[in-house]
This record gives C-alpha cells, sequence and structure tokens, in this order.
C-alpha cells in the first residue's frame, strides 16, 4: 500500500470528492480516477494529508517494524519479481511481427504485446533482427490486437509531431457529471495526467458527446500519450475523473 495516499472528502451535495494528497510524488489519484462515488463514499485514506517525511518520521516516533523500509519502486506488490516474469506467468507468450510503421516492412518478432507500451523503447531492440537494432533508437508506436503485430518507428519523437492534442473516450466523472462550464459546451481549462507521477499539463478540454468523450488541447507537448492509457482530469487539487486515451488524433 503507498505509504502517501489521496484524501477523500465531501463536495456539494454530499458527493464524495478525491483530493489530491499532500505529497505530490507518492499521489495515487491517476490509478483511482475511475472510482464511482459508491466505491469513493466508502473509502477512507488516512494517510492523504501528510508527506512522506512526515510518515517516516511518525513511523520512527512509533518503532514500527517496516519504518526503515526502502520506498517501492513499480509495481509495488511484485515484489522482487521481475516484471516481465510476472507477465509471462499470467499471460504467457503470443508472438507475432513487428514491423516498421512508416514502411510496413517486417523486421522482427515479439513475444508478446503486453510486453510493450506505445511510446517507450523498452524490450524493442531483443525484439528485431540483428540489421535493424543498430538503425535505431526504436520507439513503440501502435499495438493491433487482432492482428498482434507491433509497430515500431525511429521518427516517434521527432520535432515535427506536435504530441500535443488526443480524445479520450469512456470518461468516468468521479462526480457523477462532467464540469458545468464543459456541459455547456465551453472548452474547460484544467489539469491533465497521461501518467502516473507528479507531472501535469494545463490543458483546454472540449466535451463531446455529453461528456463521455472530449477533445483535449494540451499548452505544452507530450512525446509518450500512448493510446490505451488513462488521462486523468483535475480542477485544482481535485481529481474530476479520467478517460482512455484514443489514437484519434494521435
Amino acid at each position: 500500500s503507498p505509504l502517501a495516499s489521496p484524501r477523500a472528502g465531501g463536495g456539494a451535495g454530499g458527493r464524495a470528492v478525491l483530493y489530491q494528497s499532500a505529497d505530490a510524488h507518492k499521489d495515487q489519484t491517476y490509478f483511482l480516477s475511475q472510482l464511482s462515488q459508491s466505491q469513493l463514499a466508502k473509502t477512507l485514506f488516512p494517510l492523504g494529508a501528510l508527506p512522506k517525511s512526515d510518515v517516516r518520521r511518525l513511523a520512527h516516533q512509533r518503532r514500527l517494524p517496516n519504518r526503515a523500509r526502502k520506498d517501492s519502486q513499480g509495481i509495488c506488490f511484485l515484489g522482487q519479481l521481475d516484471y516481465d516474469a510476472f507477465l509471462r506467468g499470467h499471460l504467457g507468450e503470443r508472438r507475432g511481427e513487428v514491423r516498421e510503421f512508416e514502411t510496413g516492412e517486417i523486421i522482427g518478432e515479439h513475444r508478446g504485446l503486453w510486453y510493450h507500451t506505445v511510446g517507450q523503447r523498452r524490450g524493442v531492440g531483443p525484439a528485431l533482427g540483428p540489421r535493424h537494432v543498430s538503425r535505431g533508437p526504436w520507439y513503440v508506436v501502435r499495438k493491433e490486437m487482432d492482428s498482434n503485430v507491433l509497430f515500431v518507428s525511429r521518427e516517434y519523437a521527432s520535432a515535427d509531431k506536435p504530441r500535443n492534442a488526443f480524445h479520450a473516450d469512456a470518461i468516468n466523472w468521479i462526480g457523477g457529471a462532467p464540469p458545468p462550464a464543459g456541459a455547456a459546451g465551453e472548452p474547460t481549462p484544467l489539469r491533465v495526467k497521461v501518467r502516473h507521477g507528479a507531472a501535469s499539463h494545463e490543458a483546454s478540454v472540449s466535451l463531446l458527446d455529453g461528456g463521455a468523450r472530449a477533445h483535449v488541447s494540451l499548452a505544452g507537448r507530450d512525446k509518450g500519450l500512448a493510446p490505451g492509457q488513462f488521462a486523468a482530469f483535475y480542477d485544482g487539487p481535485v481529481c474530476l475523473g479520467s478517460g482512455v486515451i484514443s489514437e484519434e488524433g494521435l
């Protein structure tokens, strides 16, 4: 469990509200942004108002057995287990083609699409033939689940690709409805996180389909925009909810 957690509180009309924790680097609201009202209303985050340094200090004062335990990195419940070994044990392998995105040329073979994340280089090199590795670095740009094809490119982060806008689908609004201004059809200024961590983007969010979808324009570039990942929306310290980043517009 995280040592620093978000905070849940009451909002207008007695509805539950998800606040970011006092420790921005340990905040978990990105992962909790799909919670419903009924789930959040029954949830308590007793450490949410404390930075990690205070939690450590209190643990030492009370001589808790885990007071000196190192922070977990990555997926905390895996312990010492290798991430790829965890995936292999639960999902196995399903080999398929690796193709260059721009040309469609087959340049390697992957062990399973679940070992790769759009926007990342990790694991691509071992999947390529020797002739193509030296042409890199290569980035994952698309995963086609139906055909089991992994598309990679050397141009993913090139300056001519803006990487500053995307569509979000299947949005969960924790409060049960989108922000009032957005519901009225006006672009709404919000903060957006496209991955876990303290970093966020200032953004203009235009709601579509009654708030079930949105077009998101970021104030800056983000070369790691990845279809299938969540985009979480924030109004000040309040996490409003999240939607799934679509391939549309990327």
